[in-house]
């Protein structure tokens, strides 16, 4: 009898959902379909070809036809185009949103960006991202540690909290601050801003400087302090020619109107603010 269902099963995916024009496809060793919620239970090496181009494998998982979302765990490993992840369980949702759960590394080779973290949710095609639990952001323009990183990469606006290391090798320059937020109008905007809060310190060029607020602008490279602060001047020779371009997808677009601190992160999906629902291994 299990051998009717797993071959039933295989003939509901392979024919498609009553409606639906689709060439997904799973294949595990044990299937099980359910013709009410058209949801596919996968057991043992299962491999899902799903949204459009997307290869996912893992040890077990499930698949829902109707919003094309997918959830597998162990071992599990995302590929499409050019983006891929890796992690111990993974999320895959309606809009295309992927989630990763446990010791996640996230590419974007097109956007040549990592993402890192306990926890992290990114989408290609928005450019939204966010990272829960030991935070690593590395783009062109640098690399960003913190607990809790979230943001969007096209629009551009990015918030780091809890404590966050940097090193700009667009600024050749490294610090830390409580928070950090930088915002660009745009992936080929000029008026990209660094804001370092809360016991930050940069060191540029040889150059120290310390201070309640640290300011650093792409367009001049220099760091801007308020409040109290103290430089130290170590190097006084030129901050080299480095234009400060950094390449960018095909599918940025920039937005209407300055990206400021004050501009709501663009793209952020409903799950990124709800509660993960833990899904119970079988």
């Amino acid at each position: 009898m299990k051998t009717f269902y797993t071959a039933l099963a295989a003939l509901a995916i392979a024919l498609g959902v009553q409606g639906m024009a689709m060439a997904d496809d799973i294949t595990a060793d044990v299937l099980t379909y359910d013709g009410n919620t058209k949801v596919v239970t996968a057991k043992g090496d299962v491999v899902i070809h799903a949204n459009q181009g997307a290869t996912i494998t893992g040890s077990n998982g499930e698949y829902h036809f109707e919003d094309r979302s997918a959830f597998l765990e162990g071992g599990v490993n995302y590929v499409k185009d050019q983006t891929t992840l890796y992690a111990d369980k993974m999320y895959l949702y309606q809009d295309k949103t992927a989630r990763g759960i446990g010791s996640v590394n996230f590419h974007d080779g097109l956007e040549k960006r990592t993402l890192k973290g306990d926890d992290v949710m990114y989408n290609p095609d928005t450019g939204f991202g966010k990272i829960e639990g030991n935070g690593y952001l590395e783009s062109p323009d640098g690399i960003l540690q913190a607990p809790h990183i979230e943001g969007n990469m096209k629009q551009v606006k990015v918030v780091a909290t809890g404590g966050v290391n940097l090193s700009s090798s667009l600024h050749n320059a490294v610090g830390y601050g409580d928070q950090a937020v930088y915002t660009r109008t745009g992936a080929n905007g000029t008026d990209g801003k660094l804001v370092l809060t809360g016991n930050a310190w940069v060191t540029q060029n040889g150059n120290s400087f310390n201070g309640p607020e640290l300011v650093l602008r792409d367009e001049d490279k220099v760091v801007e302090t308020t409040g109290r602060s103290t430089i130290v001047i170590t190097n006084t020779g030129s901050t080299g020619t480095d234009n400060g371009s950094s390449s960018s997808g095909s599918g940025s677009q920039a937005p209407q109107g300055p990206v400021t601190a004050a501009t709501p992160i663009a793209g952020r999906p409903e799950e990124a603010g709800s509660p993960l629902e833990i899904k119970d291994s079988k």
